[in-house]
This record gives C-alpha cells, sequence and structure tokens, in this order.
C-alpha cells in the first residue's frame, strides 16, 4: 500500500512552500535556517574582505604587550557596546587590519551588515563607478559606503593626495559623523598628518576612541624570539 501524500513532503507543517498563513504570510521554521544562511553568504560578499584574511578573527589574534587597549576597543565596538568609533593608529604590521576584519566578522556573526575598505581600492571603485557601463552607479556606491551600518577605513592615509580623493573621503566621514554611524579607521600616520576635517570628526565624536598601538612589528618579534630560541 503506497504511502498518503504527506510522506512525500519533507515539512509536514508547510508542505515544503516555506510558507504559513496567521492572519498574514509568515516564513515557515523549516525555511529559517536556510534563509539565514543564505543572507550571510550575501553579507559577507557585500562586505568585501580581503582575500586570505580567514584567520584574523578575534579569537586568532595574539593580544601581545602594547595591544590590549586596541583589543578591547575592537571588542566592544564589534558587539555594539558603548565604543561607535575606533581609530587604530600605528606602524606596519601591528596587528591593526587584523582587528578591523575581526570587527567585521563579529558583527556580520550578530546579523549586520559591514563594509571593508581598502582606502585606496576604495577610492579606486569610486573612479570607476563614473564610467558609462559600470555595474553599480557611483551614487548607488557612495550611498551604500554613507548608509552602510559598519563602514571600516583601513589605511587612511596611503591614497593619492588629490583634492577628489580628499573630498570624498571628508564628505563620507562628515556624514557618518553627523549620524553617528560606526566607523572603523586604521592608519600609519599621525593624525596630525590627516586632514584637519577628518582628524576632528576622529577624536570629537562622542563614543568615539582613538588607540595609538604601542608594540613591536610582528614579524621583526617573531624573528628576535626566533634568534633567541636558537641561541638556547
Amino acid at each position: 500500500m503506497s504511502g498518503s501524500p504527506c510522506d512525500k513532503f519533507r515539512c509536514e507543517t508547510c508542505h515544503d512552500l516555506g510558507w504559513l498563513w496567521e492572519d498574514r504570510l509568515v516564513r515557515c521554521d523549516c525555511k529559517k535556517e536556510e534563509d539565514e544562511k543564505r543572507r550571510q553568504q550575501i553579507f559577507l560578499k557585500q562586505c568585501a574582505l580581503p582575500a586570505g584574511a580567514e584567520h584574523m578573527t578575534f579569537e586568532h589574534f595574539e593580544v601581545r604587550w602594547g595591544l590590549e587597549k586596541a583589543h578591547d576597543a575592537a571588542l566592544q565596538l564589534a558587539e555594539n557596546r558603548e565604543i561607535i568609533w575606533l581609530t587604530l593608529v600605528g606602524g606596519v604590521d601591528m596587528g591593526k587590519t587584523h582587528l578591523a576584519v575581526a570587527i567585521c566578522r563579529r558583527w556580520l556573526a550578530g546579523g549586520r551588515l559591514a563594509r571593508y575598505a581598502f582606502v585606496p581600492l576604495l577610492l579606486d571603485d569610486l573612479r570607476n563607478a563614473y564610467r558609462p557601463g559600470a555595474e553599480i552607479s557611483y551614487e548607488q556606491e557612495f550611498h551604500f559606503l554613507c548608509e552602510v551600518p559598519l563602514l571600516v577605513l583601513d589605511d587612511l592615509g596611503a591614497e593619492s593626495a588629490t583634492a577628489w580623493a580628499q573630498e570624498k573621503l571628508d564628505t563620507l566621514i562628515d556624514y557618518r559623523y553627523i549620524h553617528r554611524f560606526p566607523l572603523v579607521v586604521t592608519t600609519n600616520l599621525p593624525l596630525d598628518k590627516l586632514s584637519a576635517r577628518i582628524a576632528s570628526r576622529l577624536q570629537r565624536i562622542q563614543g568615539g576612541k582613538v588607540i595609538v598601538l604601542d608594540a613591536p612589528e610582528y614579524r621583526l618579534r617573531k624573528t628576535d624570539k626566533e634568534v633567541k630560541d636558537g641561541r638556547q
């Protein structure tokens, strides 16, 4: 004797339609997990994290001497606690990008949209968006950068110092300042070498924190350790 028609459905509640009528159309529980995974994939793609950054998480960050404050502040912002703007200032290979990416990952894990941007490439993308036939128009791209719930500007100050670039960065950061939208900035430059307007915004916003990283470069520290270990 053949089974009933219901035996053919993976979900007997919605009969695999994915929707139920409960005075209004609602998503069935059988599809919620699938929807969330798809949503996470879309958010991760839109975030545009750098290639090879899979290891850049809080769990894999080495909280060595001189980086404790930066790590703690990054975690507070990532978990939406007190800090809304974070500026990390320091030389190369100190972990600034690692923390910036880790913030994005924790933010995304909370179901919120974020956008990571290496500043020189970001400006190139904006220039390209002016071209006829561009997949995304300049207006759409710039509006997204202004409005995205979390924006990370990595390596501010590494861009070509043109009037156009400065105007776009001033406008973007000013917009997020006015609306108090979360922002993370990393830079190798002291603040007095940045645009006076940007430096002022980074230091003045309520709920913002500027941290100067005071730690040896990771590769140099690793080399010193290898030398010491070799002497033992």
